[in-house]
């Protein structure tokens, strides 16, 4: 076993002694069904930076230690990185973790002690291995003008799908007023806060820690509750891609939600997606910012007839005063669907905190909007969507 095909588990363990870290290097060689490509260094060796795991010995003299972790983790955010202390003092605990460790262990090392951290590290790499280049899809979801109820499509799609059995994950990316967790009644543990702030340890360890699971089997990334006193603390337009492509690593299909406004965040989550829903409704306000988020991800290079489409929330066909025709001649990307007004059923959902009730004419078109033979693009654009970001062009 290891964590790519036919590939070692690469493993850089560091002590100031070296017949320690050979020590340690033996134990490895000597777990059942793994594969490993080891190399021992001292503390002032050069460490290089392509290695799956990291284990650091540590010694009476903590901070130079602390000091070989920092190395480490800026050689490189992916490497798991592990502590090994003569004991478990609460303070070397605090300071290795605060350098970039990602666990903690004390001595005397055991078999299965290792064994667990490599499993984990197997697991990583398995899943951000690059394989043959496919990943799975990404889906935005994003309301140019709020209130327009994209939070309500983005919960109950995502349900939808998980009906379908398809293995979908849920972004909530709306650090200002994501609801999406509140919508399926969970009270996450960990949310995108503590990836952001944890950003330069970013791997798959981390995010399926952040991660957390609704009883349909949905995986749910969480917007950061409001707390008073605490800066909003959104992510940049490269942590979004990197923790966008992790997450697309690791599932069949990942949707989005977004803030309403055109943020870092969500112009990085549009510009790299493979299907962007665009919610409006039939207010002329509410077109005018629909026609307007068109104009610029045309600019950013997005194809709209491709990958954007409209969908029209809040229809009722005997109450609008613009005609869908008119619509279609003022948008250049195509309206996908019109969602019926059901405001009692979308009210009872949010007010409830749950998805809409089975049947009600609302769930029902969004459950309408993937039908049963359709596949996701086998090959996420996340990388292409990297590229138009920082090509350059004004939004």
């Amino acid at each position: 076993m290891s964590g790519r095909a036919n590939e070692p588990v690469r493993v850089l363990c560091v002590s100031r002694d070296g017949s320690s870290a050979a020590g340690v290097a033996a134990m490895l060689a000597s777990l059942p069904d793994f594969v490993f490509a080891t190399r021992t260094a001292g503390y002032a060796e050069s460490l290089g930076s392509a290695k799956d795991l990291a284990i650091v010995l540590l010694d009476e003299d903590l901070g130079a230690g602390v000091g070989v972790i920092e190395n480490v983790r800026r050689g490189s955010r992916s490497t798991y990185v592990v502590a090994v202390s003569p004991d478990d003092d609460p303070e070397t605990i605090v300071r290795t973790v605060r350098a970039g460790a990602d666990e903690h262990l004390s001595l005397p090392l055991s078999q299965h002690d290792l064994l667990k951290v490599c499993i984990k590290v197997a697991e990583a790499c398995r899943d951000t291995a690059p394989g043959d280049g496919r990943g799975g899809a990404l889906w935005v979801v994003y309301g140019p003008k709020g209130g327009v109820g994209a939070t309500t499509l983005v919960v109950n799609l995502a349900i939808a799908l998980r009906a379908m059995q398809r293995d979908v994950a849920l972004v909530d990316l709306d650090v200002y007023a994501g609801d999406g967790a509140f919508f399926l009644k969970v009270e996450p543990t960990n949310t995108l806060r503590d990836v952001v702030i944890n950003y330069n340890r970013l791997d798959a360890v981390l995010i399926q820690g952040a991660m957390m699971r609704h009883p349909s089997g949905l995986s749910i990334l969480a917007a950061p509750g409001v707390a008073r006193g605490e800066p909003t603390l959104e992510p940049t337009a490269e942590q979004t891609i990197g923790i966008l492509e992790l997450v697309t690593g690791m599932h069949e299909l990942t949707l989005v939600n977004t803030p309403g406004i055109p943020s870092e965040a969500t112009r990085a989550a549009l510009t790299a997606a493979d299907r962007v829903l665009l919610v409006t409704d039939l207010t002329v306000p509410a077109l005018r910012s629909c026609a307007r988020t068109i104009d610029w991800l045309i600019a950013e290079g997005v194809d709209p007839t491709g990958t954007i489409e409209v969908i029209v929330n809040r229809y009722n066909p005997r109450a609008t005063e613009v005609a869908i025709a008119d619509v279609s001649r003022m948008l250049p990307a195509p309206v996908r669907a019109l969602l019926p007004c059901d405001d009692a059923a979308a009210l009872s959902a949010a007010n409830a905190g749950r998805p809409l009730a089975e049947g009600t004419p609302l769930q029902r078109a969004i459950a309408q909007l993937v039908s049963p033979g359709e596949v996701p693009a086998e090959k996420s654009r996340i990388r292409r969507g990297l590229g138009r970001l920082f090509s350059g062009r004004a939004a």
